[in-house]
């Protein structure tokens, strides 16, 4: 039994979105460009046309088979279809399958005419090897696999703020894919506009290729577990604890790999970067997840009753996220602390050491730079909570954002034009200073009092 078979929804978007116009017009296009990039006389040919028929790759499919992917989605919600389709027999796999493959298989079939092009330029250029143009046309492969899952997500996330009635608007999936390119991958984005013809044997070339490698498979994990959960199925909680560990190990490699260090420098490393993943992760979770204060009574009496079963799953991921937060804030301020900042390179070794005396920040400043900054973002989950219990829904994320943009931009701006550069600044974010973690803690325990109140109404 055929693929088309097995699967209906594979088959409806190979239906609509393949015809026999569409093949022909693909390669008679990009055959057009080829022939025009061949007129210009600057630089090898060979090399240009490789170049060119890459960028083509990436535009086709990373680009434009994102917004077709997310748009597919969107689409099918304002066609009334998607309920539907979670209503029918169709599986998880058979919907990624449908969604990932069929709904850009027309993008798709442009990336694989221009991975031919780009094998057949390659190998006749000066510089360019079989194995370059392998390495680095599956690294493309890779993350054009991750952006067509994360747009998908992206959507899927989208359709759930919908009422019904309204139709949703398809505008903002390229600024959002560029955010998660710089934030999750940027090495790899950066490297999809460089010269073909990096040779593989350099590390950077698999170092990119491992990442791509990594962040697909765990797109395509996500995107099966939000259809799961759109199929009204249960997950477990595991698998978002595994992302977080092992996504802050891998960006640690892929950033100390060109550093001189001592052991010692990966594991302080990689506590920094688990405690900016996860901050980062948890304000976008608070964005995009139900956080009413309904479902936190609801969390918090399973936690009461020790519900385990429940929590494991149905714990929402921001509430799983902080932990993160706090290991590796915690972990990162120990181990600087404590002088295990060790480099081979002594001249880099003697600049740490004096920039930790020079600065004279001690163990105090340290720890009150610590609890600052988590009370801090305590403070803002809690502004975030309250903010859920006005009756303009759809207006609380843009909301969210302005008072942070105005607490964390705007009013320190203003303070530091008064003159005010520790007292004031305190008020709106974490210093090195004793005791400045007293003034978020207050703003916390006003908040808390205030949706205590809503709790009890």
């Amino acid at each position: 039994m055929s693929l088309l078979e097995k699967n209906p929804e594979f088959k409806k978007n190979i239906w609509l979105e393949i015809s026999t116009q569409r093949l022909i017009m693909m390669p008679l296009i990009l055959l057009m460009v080829i022939l025009l990039a061949s007129m210009s006389p600057l630089g090898n040919t060979y090399d240009k046309l490789t170049n060119i028929s890459y960028f083509g790759m990436v535009v086709i499919l990373l680009f434009w088979g994102s917004k077709v992917a997310y748009s597919n989605i969107i689409q099918e919600y304002n066609d009334r279809t998607w309920d539907w389709q979670r209503m029918s027999i169709l599986t998880p796999k058979q919907l990624i399958v449908g969604k990932l493959i069929g709904a850009p298989i027309y993008n798709w079939y442009g990336a694989v005419i221009c991975l031919l092009l780009v094998f057949i330029f390659g190998v006749m250029g000066e510089y360019s090897s079989i194995l370059d143009i392998i390495v680095n046309s599956v690294s493309t492969l890779l993350l054009g696999i991750s952006l067509l899952s994360v747009s998908i997500l992206f959507a899927l996330l989208k359709i759930r703020e919908g009422n019904g009635r309204d139709k949703l608007k398809t505008g903002q999936i390229f600024i959002l894919l560029i955010l998660f390119c710089f934030f999750f991958n940027s090495s790899a984005f950066s490297f999809m506009f460089n010269r073909l013809s990096v040779s593989a044997k350099n590390f950077n070339t698999w170092k990119v290729f491992g990442e791509n490698l990594f962040y697909a498979i765990w797109a395509i994990i996500g995107l099966h577990q939000v259809l799961r959960r759109e199929l009204n199925y249960k997950n477990k909680s595991y698998l978002w604890v595994l992302f977080l560990v092992t996504s802050s190990f891998v960006k640690t490699i892929v950033l100390m790999d060109s550093m001189s260090v001592i052991i010692d420098n990966y594991v302080f490393v990689y506590f920094v970067i688990l405690s900016m993943q996860a901050i980062s992760l948890f304000y976008l979770l608070l964005l995009i997840e139900q956080n009413e204060i309904s479902s936190l009574k609801i969390l918090l009496r399973k936690i009461k009753e020790k519900n385990y079963p429940y929590l494991n799953y149905n714990a929402p991921l921001w509430s799983l996220t902080f932990p993160f937060i706090v290991i590796g804030l915690i972990s990162s301020w120990i181990l600087f602390d404590k002088n295990i900042l060790r480099f081979e390179d002594l001249w880099t070794q003697e600049i740490i050491n004096n920039i930790k005396i020079e600065a004279g920040i001690d163990s105090f400043e340290t720890l009150s730079l610590l609890l600052s900054l988590l009370f801090f973002i305590l403070r803002d989950f809690l502004i975030m909570l309250l903010l859920q219990t006005t009756s303009k829904k759809k207006r609380i994320g843009a909301a969210f954002i302005l008072y942070l943009f105005l607490l964390y931009v705007v009013f320190p701006g203003f303070t530091t034009s008064l003159g005010s550069k520790s007292i004031g600044l305190q008020l709106f974010i974490p210093l090195p200073i004793v005791g400045s973690f007293f003034y978020p803690l207050f703003e916390c325990v006003v908040l808390f009092l205030i949706i205590r109140n809503k709790f009890k109404k």
